[in-house]
């Protein structure tokens, strides 16, 4: 095969292939010893960027981020969609415990009982046992830091119920479910 026999989409996974040596060989030798903003702000850019642009720029003589897929038409309109699409996903991510644990569960359980306590009690306990496999399933998940993980859990669900019962919606427990998750690398 000639050099003028390589089609645009082989060039192209040539160009994959020699950022994967690359980023493979960063990794194997570095492992995780680099903090991880030098991984983001120095490795990624020179091992992922540096590629592209060599050959958006001199092999197939376009402009950078024209290369890339970047137009300058309807950026706006990219943006929500894009922002809509991932507040999906972020959206599904942590809704679905709430959904489960406090919409199905605690609703039904404290439409059948006369006090808040039982169905607390047994959404809790209900909710902590959805949370064992990861708990107990992660290797850096142990002693101090699972205890006060399962705590915290606990905390959540009577936390997340009391204001179902407050409010008579999913919403304001699925949000402080998220904002539960988010403060998360703050806590530990």
């Amino acid at each position: 095969m000639t050099k003028s026999d390589v089609g645009p989409t082989q060039k192209m996974l040539n160009i994959w292939a020699i950022v994967l040596i690359l980023w493979s060989f960063y990794r194997a030798t570095f492992r995780m010893a680099l903090p991880i903003w030098f991984d983001e702000f120095i490795a990624k850019p020179v091992v992922f960027l540096l590629p592209m642009y060599w050959f958006i720029v001199m092999m197939e003589k376009k402009p950078f981020l024209k290369g890339l897929g970047f137009s300058k038409t309807n950026k706006a309109m990219d943006i929500i969609f894009g922002l809509g699409i991932g507040s999906l996903f972020i959206a599904t991510a942590f809704s679905m415990e709430q959904i489960l644990s406090t919409g199905f569960v605690f609703n039904r359980l404290s439409a059948e009982s006369k006090t808040i306590f039982k169905p607390l009690a047994i959404s809790a306990l209900l909710f902590f046992f959805l949370h064992v496999p990861v708990l107990f399933g992660a290797d850096k998940i142990s002693g101090g830091t699972l205890i006060q993980m399962m705590i915290l859990n606990t905390v959540l669900s009577l936390t997340t119920s009391v204001v179902f019962s407050l409010r008579k919606n999913t919403i304001a427990p699925i949000l402080v479910h998220a904002l539960y998750l988010l403060s998360l690398p703050i806590l530990l």
